[in-house]
This record gives C-alpha cells, structure tokens and sequence, in this order.
C-alpha cells in the first residue's frame, strides 16, 4: 500500500511471474498504469524503499527433498504400455525395487517380497528399444538415466556391443533416512558405509548429503560416479539440497576427480560413492589427511571383507605381518607371526548396512579392525528402524486416466498417495518414548531397571545393589539399546564420546562417576531409581543427552590439620578406649569451633559427651553412655553430664533416655 501512495511506480507489465494478477488487473484499471506504456523495465519504486522482489521460494514453494510419486511415473514410462498396465495392479507398486528386461525371457519386477512376473510374454526388440528412447546416452560402464531423476538403468550387451537386456532400478531421496546416524555426522568425522547392493547405501548417502549442507551448513562436494547420488543430467536432484555435485566423465579416472574436488572447491565434506579401486582408497587416504571430512561406501557384507580386500585394506589402515619375539608372543599367548593394523584407518567410524531396516554402527573403527585381528568380537551397535510400510504409501504414483479406462482399475486395488503435502516427511521421522523425566524414572516399571556399565565390573554394581536391598529393581544388561541408564566413569566419558552420541540417539541419560568407589555407586544407584534427585543437572532437557554428574558428599572447603587431628583424636578415644573398655576420655584442649565438630563426630557414635575446662582451655569428655533417641529434637545436639542424668529419669519418654554401655572383654 505504501508503493500504491508513492509519486512514481513504474512496473514492467511483461514480468508476470514475479507480480501477481490480481495486482497487474487492478493496476491497469486504476489510474497509476496508462494501458500504453508497455516498455520493458524492472520494477522500480523511488519513494518506498522497503518494496522488495518476492523470493522464487514464496511464488514456487521450496523444493521437496523427498522423490514424489511423479518421479515413479516417470521410470514406468520405461515400459511398454501392456506392462505398466500390469503393474499399476501389483499392491507394493510403492515400494518397486527394479524391473529386469532380457530379450527373449519373461520381465521381471522386483518387491521387497520378491520377484514377481509382469507380463507372460517374453521381452523383444521393441520393447528394448522403447526403453532406450526414454533416457539418455550410455556412458562407458553401460550407466544411464532419466534427466533430473534418480532412477539407474544399466545394460547388457553382446558381443557386437547390442543392448540385450536392462535393470532398471528405482531411485528414491528419502527424507529422514540418514537420521539413524545423524549423531554420527553431527560428530564431524568421517563415515564409511559398508553393505551388499540395494540394502540402501546410496539413499542414505544422498540423505546425508542433503543433511550436511542443508541443516549443518557445510560446503559439500559429491563426487558422483555413475550419477546415482544427484542424478542424471547437468542440474543434480532436489534431494541432495544445497550440496553441489561433481560428475566423473571416466569411472578409470574418479581418483582424480575426488584430487581435483579438494584441490579447486575448498569442501568441507566430500561424498564418494562406491570406492572399488586401489587408486581410488589412496585418493580417500589423501583426503582424509588433508582435514576434510569423508563420506563414502564400499561393497561388502562386513568389515572384514574390507580387510581382506587387497585394493581396500588403506580403508582400515591397512594390514601387515609383524613377526614377536618369545618372549612377547609368551605374553600375549599368541604365535610369533600375527597380523597387524599398519597404521590409522581413513576413516573414524564405520556402519554395516545388513538390510534395509537395520544397521550396525562401529564407533571406533581402529579398535574394531584391532579386535578383528586380535580374533576377538568387535565391539558395535545395532540400529534397526522400521518405515517400508510408510514407504509403500508415500511412493504410490496415480495411474494415468488412460489405463484407468482401458484396465477398469479402481480405488480399491489402486495406492494413491498422501493427498495431503508434508504427510510423508513427517511419517520417516522416528518417534521416540521417552523414559525419563528429570526427577527420574517417568512410571512405575514391573521389571527391573536395566543399566548399561562401561568400564565398570558388572559384579559390583550387583553387590551394592544387593547390600541396598534393591537387587530386584535394578539390573546389568550388555544390549546398550535396551537400556534405560548408563553408568561409566568420568575419564571414560572423555576418552570415548561416542557414548554421549549412543545415550543421545537412544535418548538414554549418562550417570558418570568419578570413580568406582562404593559411595559412588550407591549414590548413583539411588539416583537411577529415582530416590534422590539430580541437582543442578535437572535444567537440561533430557532429549538432549543429560549428563548426571555425581558428586562426592564431601565438604566445601577442605578442613585444616588442626581439623583433621582433633576428630582423628575423637576417633581413636571412641574405638580404642570407650567402646571396648566403657571408660570416659578427656580430649585436649581445642577451640569452640573445633569443640562443635568434634561433639558432632561423637553424637554420630551415638554417645554422651560433656565439655569440661576453663573458658581459656575449653575440652571435651566423652562418656561411656549410649544415647537412644526415640524422637528427633533439637535438644539432644547438646549433651551434657546433668542433663543425661535427669532426661534418663523422665518417664516422659520423649526426651533422650542414656544407658551405660557394658564393660567389654579385653
């Protein structure tokens, strides 16, 4: 309104999609615009400054990071008509994994449930054909795709070099996926994915791309090999975000792509997908060197396989054979020729991919490569979600009115998509119960609180419990995400902060001790059950992995020597001489402060005690008298010879009653 109140307004009538209709009919009707000025210039306003060019994103909407149902249709296409008649019928359209085409055999369509035949009529020429025609050129590793999309179609020739046969694989951008390790991301260092095809290595990747750019605000380089990541054609997909992608023209020369990619961009991340070759490990050995955070895959079921692959051992170090002396092989109860870690692994954490819905992440891939050598377990943690039912729902494409008609297909055999926008986002990101609040254990639990112990012998956790008395509502489990407390020492918190990031992604609180000491355990034991509050530690959020200090119950200030001594003294009178013999000790003269703790170190034995000496020399006399209080009151803090004698002849009963405690055998 302040542009329509100005002197000047000049707007150029031909820049319709940044000025909306409405506003361009009621200018031309009212007086500011004459209807023959239709010379082209940009919008100009020489009185309102605030007047600003509305963003592409408010006209448009931003662009989503999820693949849209669209993106289906576009790879059905592919087929033959008769073909994605077929398969608009199947009920997991959604979750479509490949189709496979061979000339002269029956298609194939692959599901999370398994094969399933398209048509009973075997593939021909034309069929092949129709397929090529739809996307792009095939580059030297019989690669293509469709422009902006990240569906893969890989061929197979003869030996005339003819296209026989097709895979054509779906290729989705899910929002939420790399949330399984975003602790792992958010720590800064460098991931390796490790999995068999199609468990979803790839997706997670371009997710963690998307993730690093768009919500850590990295700069972020992918080296794209095949263009799986950010998709075929020269403008990469919406689902890599603000990530920028470099293309490599030869698979034989990615190692100087992923060289030149450090060298010229200044990244900050760098995403490889599928490291295969020597050059290209040494290449990722390089960049890891250089301070740049790395991203990548490998194929292999396990880590071990990166270990015995000679191309791939710089991965995790690499491997040597190290020859003991007797003596050391002795000590280590091994023979004298053993394999051993040559040096530090290119990157600091690995994730096993085992299926589509479950992972296993190693937080420290040096000791897992060290105790995979040694013969011993690896120590790793396992992962599992669960979002393929919301998957098949999310990526269901509407079957255009052309087979409707001609298939009769209805509603009830069709999956449409989520009608409203936003839903399925919302669907992939995981829900979590929480179990705590920052008083302690949210509700009443029929079976025993599970605590997870790092560093910290599992027997003596169990002793103090049993001394407790609580060893039926509190046990020791070694499943970390089971868990609904770890406990752990100080100093193993800072050497390994990979806990802080399991305890986060589990939303499991930290109980850290400073060391394994009886009084430290129960006090964390009474905490964990919530039978002592957390103090100052309460004001964090427990989402946010709370961290529970606990504190010895020691004294603010450290007390002095003349301190020390004189309840040292108290000490020794009480063990040695009254209890034993049931004789009265004077003490030596000390001060009235020093007289007040000392009184308070002998009431605590539950012994009588009276001060004797000049107000120069005040002492203390402790008595052979026990002292049984039947009700607390603030009179009994101080005792005194008379005073026990007359409250022992009160048959009130509410005073505190002193009995002669007997003379003990020598």
């Amino acid at each position: 309104m302040r542009a329509l109140n100005s002197h000047v307004l000049l707007i150029d009538l031909h820049y319709h999609p940044h000025v909306p209709t409405s506003a361009l009919a009621y200018l031309r009707n009212s007086h500011f615009i004459s209807p023959l000025r239709r010379r082209p210039t940009r919008l100009r306003c020489t009185a309102s400054p605030e007047i600003r060019r509305p963003s592409s994103d408010r006209l448009y909407g931003s662009s989503p990071s999820t693949s849209r149902p669209e993106d289906l249709s576009l790879f059905l296409e592919l087929l033959p008509l008769k073909m994605r008649r077929e398969l608009y019928r199947h009920r997991e359209i959604g979750g479509l994994i490949e189709v496979v085409m061979d000339l002269g055999r029956k298609p194939l369509a692959r599901f999370p449930s398994g094969d399933w035949v398209i048509s009973e009529q075997p593939i021909e020429h034309e069929d092949l054909r129709h397929a090529i025609s739809k996307v792009g050129e095939f580059s030297d590793d019989n690669r293509s795709g469709i422009d902006r999309s990240l569906h893969r179609i890989s061929a197979i020739r003869n030996r005339k070099m003819q296209i026989i046969g097709l895979t054509c694989r779906v290729g989705r951008a899910v929002s939420g996926s790399a949330g399984i390790i975003r602790d792992l991301v958010e720590d800064g260092g460098s991931i390796l994915v490790i999995g068999p095809p199609g468990v979803g290595k790839t997706t997670l990747i371009r997710e963690t791309a998307r993730m690093l750019a768009d919500e850590f605000r990295k700069r972020v380089v992918i080296v794209d090999t095949s263009n799986e990541i950010g998709g075929d054609g020269d403008v990469p997909h919406a689902g890599i975000g603000r990530a920028r992608r470099m293309q490599v023209p030869n698979v034989n020369l990615q190692h100087n792509v992923m060289i030149e990619a450090v060298e010229n961009h200044m990244p900050e991340t760098i995403i490889i997908d599928e490291i295969g070759t020597e050059l290209e490990a040494l290449a990722a050995s390089t960049i890891a060197q250089r301070g740049v955070q790395l991203v990548g895959t490998a194929h292999g079921m396990t880590i071990e396989n990166i270990i015995k692959n000679p191309y791939l051992q710089i991965l995790v170090g690499g491997i040597e054979s190290v020859t003991l002396g007797d003596e050391e092989a002795r000590k280590r109860k091994v023979q004298k020729t053993i394999l051993e870690r040559k040096g530090p692994p290119t990157f600091s954490c690995a994730v096993e991919m085992i299926s589509k819905t479950e992972c296993r992440v190693h937080h420290r891939l040096d000791a897992t490569v060290d105790a995979i050598l040694a013969g011993k377990p690896p120590l790793f943690e396992v992962r599992q979600w669960d979002d393929y039912a919301k998957d098949l729902e999310n990526y269901a494409p509407v079957p255009e009115e052309n087979l409707i008609e001609t298939s009769g297909l209805t509603d009830n055999n069709i999956t449409s998509s989520d009608s409203e926008t936003g839903k399925g986002d919302k669907d992939h990101a995981r829900t979590w119960s929480t179990k705590w609040s920052t008083r302690g254990p949210v509700m009443k639990r029929s079976s025993p609180m599970q605590v997870y112990t790092h560093k910290i012998l599992e027997a003596d956790l169990l002793q103090v419990s049993k001394v407790m008395g609580l060893e039926d509502v509190i046990d020791v489990t070694d499943d970390i995400g089971t868990a609904d407390a770890i406990l752990a020492t100080g100093s193993e918190i800072r050497q390994n902060p990979w806990i802080r990031g399991v305890a986060k992604f589990h939303h499991v609180p930290v109980f850290v001790i400073k060391s394994n000491t009886m009084a430290q355990m129960v006090k964390a034991v009474r905490m964990i059950l919530g039978l002592e509050s957390f103090g100052r530690t309460t004001n964090k959020s427990l989402n946010d992995c709370l961290d529970i200090e606990i504190e010895d119950d020691e004294p603010k200030r450290k007390p002095s020597l003349e301190e020390i001594d004189a309840l040292e003294e108290v000490r020794l009178a009480i063990e040695y001489i009254v209890i034993p013999g049931g004789e009265a000790v004077e003490l030596l003269p000390r001060r009235s402060e020093i007289i007040a703790l000392q009184l308070e170190l002998v009431q605590s034995y539950q012994l009588a005690a009276e001060k004797s000496g000049t107000e120069q020399n005040p002492r203390l006399q402790i008595l052979p008298l026990r002292i049984n209080t039947n009700k607390p009151s603030k009179s009994t803090t101080s005792v005194a010879r008379k005073k026990t004698t007359s409250a022992s002849t009160d048959g009130s009963g509410n005073g505190t009653s002193i009995t002669r405690l007997p003379i003990l055998p020598e």
